[in-house]
This record gives C-alpha cells, sequence and structure tokens, in this order.
C-alpha cells in the first residue's frame, strides 16, 4: 500500500485503491468498525451510505480485476500490523528529517 504521489497521470480509482486498504471480517462486525473497514470503497464512493459499503465490496474487486489495479484486503490482525509498521516508518522518516532539520540549523552537537 503506497501513497507516494504519482502525479495528474493517475486516475482517481487508481489512487484511492491503490493507497487503500480494506480490512476483511464478518458482517456480523460490521458495527465494531462502522464502515472503516472498506476504506477503499469508502474513498472511491465516500457519499455511500455505510450500510451499503459491504454491498459494493464485490463491484470494486471486480472492476479492480478487470482493469488490473491490486485491490488490498486483510485479516484484522495483519491489517494492524500493517498500519503499525507504516506508522514505524513514518516515524523514522520524521526523526531523520528532525536530526537533519537540527544539524542545518547548528543545534546538533
Amino acid at each position: 500500500m503506497s501513497t507516494a504521489d504519482l502525479g495528474v497521470s493517475e486516475s482517481f480509482p487508481s489512487r484511492q485503491v491503490r493507497t487503500t486498504m480494506d480490512v476483511d471480517c464478518p458482517e456480523w462486525l460490521d458495527f465494531l468498525h462502522g464502515g472503516l473497514q472498506f476504506q477503499a470503497i469508502h474513498h472511491l464512493f465516500p457519499r455511500l451510505p455505510r450500510h451499503n459499503l459491504r454491498k459494493a465490496q464485490p463491484f470494486v474487486i471486480k472492476f479492480c480485476e478487470e482493469v488490473g489495479l491490486s485491490y488490498s484486503i486483510y485479516g484484522f490482525g495483519e491489517g494492524n500490523e500493517i498500519v503499525i509498521s507504516r506508522l514505524a516508518d513514518i516515524g523514522k522518516q520524521c526523526s531523520i528529517f528532525l536530526d537533519a532539520t537540527k544539524h542545518y540549523e547548528g543545534d546538533l552537537y
């Protein structure tokens, strides 16, 4: 799940599907997630009511297969691992940026 900016040449559907992921969970757990488990669908159709997100998922998956887009869907545990890992990467990038800024300003040493 990349968050890189590919510029204006990337289509809206491609960007939304590439930069999001869905969490696979049973229907009876939908109340717990409040629709957040359908991020790709929500980003494609932000005004679609939460109770219709699950119904739209098969259509979005089929569309992605037809046009060659990779649709990311993970289990609850694996999805959380991916998010936490990504947040750790962002934290490291921020630390590097802050160190570089301090060094540039002469405050590091």
